[in-house]
Formats: C-alpha cells, structure tokens, sequence
C-alpha cells in the first residue's frame, strides 16, 4: 500500500511539475564543471546522482569520482515506467540536509528529478543543466 501511495505521489508530482500551473520551488541549474567543482571541495557533503536508466548508466557509462555517483533511476525502461520508490530509494542512501546534485542524458529528467526531491523536503538539490550528453557545440 505505502508503494502504490509512493508511486501515485510521485506521479501527480510529475503532472504537477510539468504543469504551468506549478508553484512549487524551482531547482537550480547548474553546469558539469560546476556540479564537479562542487563535489571535490565538499565530497563528504555534495553527491551527484544518475538518474538515468540502469541502461544508461551500464551502457553509456558514468561519471568516476571519488565519493561514488550511484545510479537511482526516475524511471525505467523500457516502456520510460516512473519509479514508484525513487523519492523512498534517495532517502535511504542521503539525508534531507545533503547536498545533491541530479544528472539525466541532457538535464530534462535531472529538473524534474531536482523538483521532486525538493517537494519530498530534500533541502538542497540541483540539477546539471548540460548533464551527461553536455552542452552542444555550434554544429548542434
């Protein structure tokens, strides 16, 4: 019961987040320098977290430092099914206090993943804005 309440939580969040009729918080956007800056002046405090599919993360590969980058997917795929225990998945490994720093394939997912957490009273969460793919040069 408390998963299917989890579940319906987190996808009227999502509804909600894409609505413009939002009022909640807005993350902040922050680049791959930045998020790496952040992590290796404070590495015991600051975590950056994959949100992207266990593909993905296997697949494509992830960022390599020195406090971890754990891969805690906001949805699944295939079929892009919402994680019913991402909010419950995150509070087990980091405290509401912690600083953390959301990272998708572009940062569309790491936004809505920042949103979430802080609606579920994480205090302190960004998101990487240019995330894994980065920022796209002038051939696009």
């Amino acid at each position: 019961m408390k998963i299917a309440k989890r579940g319906l939580l987190l996808a009227v969040a999502i509804l909600l987040i894409q609505s413009p009729v939002f009022a909640g918080v807005e993350p902040v956007g922050i680049d791959s320098k930045e998020s790496y800056k952040m992590v290796m002046k404070s590495p015991k405090n600051t975590f950056i977290v994959d949100i992207r599919t266990r593909a993905e993360y296997e697949f494509v590969g992830h960022p390599d430092l020195p406090n971890g980058v754990p891969n805690i997917p906001l949805k699944f795929y295939p079929g892009w099914d919402t994680n019913a225990n991402f909010v419950k998945d995150v509070e087990e490994r980091y405290s509401k206090d912690t600083t953390l720093i959301m990272l998708c394939r572009s940062g569309g997912r790491a936004k809505v993943a920042a949103m979430v957490l802080l609606n579920a009273g994480f205090k302190k969460v960004l998101y990487m804005a240019d995330s894994f793919e980065g920022s796209k040069d002038k051939k696009g």
